[in-house]
């Protein structure tokens, strides 16, 4: 084998343990009738924990849990995780981290844009994460790179959901549990729902905004 050939090979291996052009982060690509299910869920459950952050009813907080509840079942359904597990991580993240998690669902579906940043209409990768948590009062700069730095650093058994998953070039949102992610990742597809490979996890970064 040339130098060439394995300086080749060498990188190649590199890229796929990053994900980088590889399926190690599977698109799970939703029907509209589901997209629309999960967004209308989101939508409400949204709606119920920002009325709780800003006005401290504890009635709407309540209605949020329940609603959250709900929506949690349809995700993890379609990721083939665990119900309970998923209603757990997000029942206990913190009222930031809910209203993070709950406005990126809202974006099921956007198509994929390059430096996009438009709710509803297009995203990148840190333009959806952006939209996300700037819905929780969060005002995050525009690049992966870029919102990694400003973020601090978390472990994934101090994680929570809605905390950044970042790698070189890339960042998603944490749904809380296993490799389960939100995201949207390049041209040809949408904010998704992802289960990462555990290979990928190992080398993924976490980071939580609100420290």
């Amino acid at each position: 084998m040339s130098r060439t050939t394995k300086l080749i090979a060498g990188l190649l291996v590199s890229l796929s343990l990053w994900g980088v052009g590889s399926t190690a982060a599977q698109a799970m690509p939703m029907g509209p009738a589901q997209e629309a299910i999960i967004r209308k869920g989101a939508v409400q459950a949204q709606q119920a924990v920002d009325t709780y952050a800003d006005k401290r009813d504890r009635d709407a907080y309540d209605l949020y849990l329940d609603l959250a509840d709900k929506l949690a079942v349809d995700v993890a359904n379609f990721l083939g995780v665990d119900v309970e597990d998923l209603q757990y991580a997000w029942r206990t993240a913190d009222v930031a981290h809910q209203r993070a998690i709950m406005a990126g669902l809202t974006q099921i579906g956007v198509p994929y844009k390059e430096n996009a940043t438009s709710e509803s209409i297009a995203f990148d990768c840190s333009g959806f994460v952006q939209f996300a948590w700037s819905s929780a009062g969060y005002v995050l700069p525009h690049g992966s790179n870029s919102q990694y730095a400003y973020s601090r650093r978390v472990t994934l058994k101090n994680a929570q959901a809605g905390d950044l998953m970042w790698r070189p070039g890339h960042v998603s949102m944490y749904l809380g549990i296993d490799g389960a992610i939100l995201q949207t990742a390049r041209t040809g597809r949408s904010v998704e729902l992802h289960n990462m490979d555990s290979r990928i996890l190992g080398w993924t970064r976490f980071a939580d905004p609100t420290a």
